[in-house]
């Protein structure tokens, strides 16, 4: 009795090794097929974005051939028998969920390739087709769902005991599905509200706000220069330009009334001069006091406010090419930010260091709005490099947007484009530094920021603690201080002489233990206490040229919080005219 026990033993193992051989060899096939699918796959994005739309629909065909003998590999009885063997199955179960993912993304590519054509987001003669849009919206809502469905079959394949080679494949899989995932989850929601951003069926007004960083504002710097764009069925247009000087500035009061806690650190004066409504870094309120300004100079109402800067649209420019403006000069990526910030103010309106006509600036800043709003409507190549330099803006906090409709509104939420600190700490801790030029000049073109930030939320048993160096530099010389212009310098202070308020904001719920200033010239404390549900403090700094002021800063987690209780550490900062590097230290934290 006992032989016919062991021979059948024998028999199940020798059927069992029998299986796994005959699973293996498939899998070699299957190996086969798989590898050149994935860069195959990988590579499609960069053709539909190049508008190689042949190409890309040859690519789909290929890969779908391969997928398709992928797939026929593990449809047999013996594989998936086989997937029951320990280890051996696992590393054969795994094999197929990527047999079955490429064939997926094969079957979407190959139906949705020849649809998928992003010359929809160029505007022809001035307008949007609205209809591509909405084609184009189907295809991408289709292509986010597949490739997150794809994505978390390969997240959910259990790698305990795979072989390296097949943990590796799948890594290299999961990453280029991924990247495309992330890409089309971007893009899905955009498409969806983008017809009604463009006025379908009811007109949409934008009013374009472009901040001047050479006089720093917590959001950016002055809005000297503000624009009106009515876009109707997908029609866009440029109706009202303005500028800062034409509105009833140093009024006595503020134009709207502003809220406690925004009066009492930066007072009334954010609402007296229109110049000074950036000066918070939560852009709703910018937009709230904008809105009684326009109205009260009787400009048509708007629905939205966009904001940029110089830096920005020399990304913009990136995607355009240069722009021939009507003043002579040529607007490059190159040029962008050294002519609109700095050279404007030493070629127009000034003689011999005297003011002779200051409007003369006003319209070369209108000129050039015009020319590149005409540019950007008349079509651009190649729009996905558009959508790059909106990407690196919004990242950089120098692009922000307030919607009324409440579908952009809540796309935006937690995003820089927003222009608002968020109001918990649980999935990231964000403090804030923040500066407002009160030289009142134009000098701070020449001036430049570092943060050096730590925490020790990730070790600390109790609290933790952030903390803050921040580095602020007046790299003018006195050469070039002699040679500014009165529009650079103003009237206030000597020439070169940089007067800044430099604002920190604590994380949510921590307070400010301790401040310090080394460095200036001279520092005052302007005002403490709490403003957007976090622990505030202005301090002023005067800096000659050629010297910085180091403000640190310790601030300590609310009392009974742990770690645990906050989100990766990070430092918002204001968009100035060159990058403000940020460095974190936090221990511990992996």
């Amino acid at each position: 009795m006992a032989w016919i026990v062991v021979g059948v033993l024998v028999l199940f193992f020798v059927a069992v090794v029998a299986l796994a051989a005959v699973a293996a060899s498939k899998a070699l096939t299957v190996r086969d097929s798989l590898t050149p699918a994935v860069p195959i796959a990988s590579g499609m994005p960069a053709k539909v974005v190049a508008g190689e739309t042949e190409g890309a629909a040859a690519d789909a065909a290929a890969l779908k051939q391969l997928s398709v003998r992928a797939v026929a590999q593990t449809k047999g009885m013996d594989w998936r028998i086989a997937e029951w063997i320990p280890v051996v199955g696992q590393n054969l179960t795994a094999v197929r969920a990527a047999a079955e993912s490429i064939d997926e993304v094969a079957d979407f590519a190959v139906e949705s390739l020849p649809n998928l054509d992003l010359a929809a987001f160029r505007p022809v003669n001035g307008a949007i087709d609205l209809a591509a849009v909405h084609g184009l919206e189907e295809v991408v809502s289709e292509g986010a769902s597949t490739f997150a469905g794809v994505s978390e079959r390969i997240e959910a394949a259990d790698r305990t005991f795979l072989l390296p080679q097949v943990t590796d494949a799948l890594s290299t899989l999961d990453e280029a599905v991924s990247g495309v995932d992330d890409t089309l989850g971007t893009l899905s929601p955009i498409l969806k509200v983008l017809p009604a951003a463009l006025g379908e069926g009811t007109p949409r007004t934008y009013l374009l706000m472009f901040q001047g960083n050479s006089e720093l504002r917590a959001s950016g710097g002055n809005p000297a220069a503000l624009a009106l764009v009515t876009a109707t069925d997908g029609r866009i247009e440029l109706t009202t330009q303005a500028t800062s000087v034409q509105f009833a500035n140093a009024r006595p009061e503020s134009i709207t009334p502003l809220d406690a806690e925004t009066e009492s650190l930066y007072s009334d004066i954010i609402g007296r001069w229109i110049p000074n409504m950036t000066a918070t870094p939560n852009f709703p309120s910018t937009v709230e006091i904008m809105r009684a300004w326009w109205a009260d100079e009787g400009l048509p109402p708007f629905d939205d406010v966009i904001s940029t800067d110089p830096v920005a649209l020399s990304y913009i420019l990136n995607a355009t090419g240069a722009i021939p403006l009507a003043t002579g000069e040529t607007l490059t990526s190159e040029n962008a930010v050294s002519l609109l910030l700095n050279e404007v103010y030493f070629k127009y309106g000034e003689i011999d260091g005297k003011v002779v006509d200051a409007s003369a600036q006003d319209l070369f800043f209108a000129s050039a709005a015009a020319q590149i709003f005409a540019k950007l409507t008349t079509g651009v190549d190649n729009p996905l490099a558009l959508f790059d330099a909106f990407r690196q803006a919004s990242d950089e906090s120098r692009m922000k947007i307030w919607s009324s409709n409440p579908d952009i509104e809540a796309m935006m939420s937690g995003t820089r484009l927003a222009g608002t600190l968020p109001t918990t700490n649980d999935d990231r801790t964000i403090a804030g530094v923040y500066f407002n030029d009160t030289t009142g000049a134009k000098t701070d073109y020449y001036a430049d920021a570092s943060v050096m930030a730590s925490s020790d939320q990730c070790t600390a048993s109790g609290s933790p603690t952030f903390n803050q160096t921040i580095t602020f530099v007046n790299n003018i010389t006195p050469d070039q201080a002699d040679a500014l212009p009165y529009f650079i310098t103003g009237p206030h202070f000597e020439p070169g002489y940089l007067a800044t308020d430099v604002v920190v904001y604590a994380p949510v719920g921590a307070s400010i233990a301790s401040w310090n200033v080394a460095g200036a010239e001279s520092f005052t404390l302007v005002a403490e206490g709490t403003h957007l549900g976090r622990s505030v403090v202005r301090i002023n700094v005067v800096t000659p040229p050629q010297t910085a002021a180091t403000i640190t800063v310790s601030m300590t987690g609310a009392e009974g919080t742990t770690g645990a209780d906050y989100g990766p550490y990070d430092v918002w900062t204001t968009p100035m005219v060159r990058a403000t590097p940020v460095t974190l230290e936090t221990p511990g934290c992996g």
